[in-house]
């Protein structure tokens, strides 16, 4: 009796939902089409010519936003392992093991390091400071000016992304009066298009440089702290090493 009444149960089931789908489908079929849904490659073609140099702009923004991150970045900049030998060795006051590493890891700490210390003078160490230290200043300088340079692309490209968007909207918005002029004003449809490429156009280029504008101040930054970290660094290997009269012989 139980295996019938779950038999009858699985039938009564199965024909509800045939019915239900029945009903649905006939729902469907009186209802009319919906309208095409608007994919991404609709939208880049509706924006016109201006989506091919927004679009160039766009693999540039991700471009430079990868370079910089892998370029600003402590570890690379301020070598850890390099970092702590240096202490080390300017602990124990050995300026020519100090300078020695220091030319043998590049990275914008060391470089700056090994400037500061070819103006050290063996005879008077605590005398020479001011100079090593006016000679590591220039030289972060430099190192700063280079970095830098990568991080501006990132500024340029978010100044830059809503003028074109902005073009690509005054080339819409000029077509569109163009065919009100020619007698489309009682047509939405011909306007359609211009009046689109005027929108697209304008939204791309916000997409673009938002995110470029927040990498450029996140790396810029990043790049600030990083270089902080290393002055506080200098100043303590250079109070080591200054009390100290010992020279180092520079490598040919």
């Amino acid at each position: 009796m139980n295996i019938r009444k779950l038999i009858l149960a699985a039938m009564l089931s199965m024909a509800l939902c045939i019915g239900w789908t029945a009903v649905a489908m006939a729902q469907d079929a009186n209802e009319p089409v919906a309208p095409k849904k608007t994919t991404l490659m609709d939208l880049i073609k509706g924006g016109g010519w201006a989506m091919w140099p927004l679009g160039t702009l766009s693999f540039a923004m991700i471009a430079m936003a990868t370079v910089n991150y892998q370029k600003i970045n402590t570890n690379k900049m301020i070598p850890p392992e390099t970092l702590g030998q240096l202490k080390v060795s300017a602990k124990n006051q050995d300026v020519q093991k100090v300078y020695d590493l220091a030319t043998a890891v590049p990275s914008l700490f060391t470089n700056a390091l090994a400037a500061g210390l070819r103006k050290m003078n063996p005879d008077d160490p605590i005398g020479s400071k001011s100079l090593v230290e006016e000679a590591i200043s220039e030289a972060v300088g430099r190192e700063e000016a280079q970095f830098g340079f990568w991080i501006n692309f990132l500024s340029l490209i978010s100044a830059v992304s809503p003028m074109v968007g902005l073009l690509g909207t005054v080339s819409g918005m000029i077509g569109a009066f163009q065919k009100i002029g020619a007698g489309g004003m009682g047509k939405p449809e011909v306007l359609a298009g211009d009046i689109g490429q005027a929108l697209i156009t304008t939204a791309t280029g916000l997409v673009i440089a938002i995110p470029a504008m927040f990498c450029y101040f996140l790396f810029r930054n990043q790049l600030n702290r990083i270089i902080q970290k290393a002055e506080g660094e200098f100043s303590e290997i250079l109070d080591e090493l200054t009390a100290s009269g010992v020279g180092y012989e520079e490598e040919a």
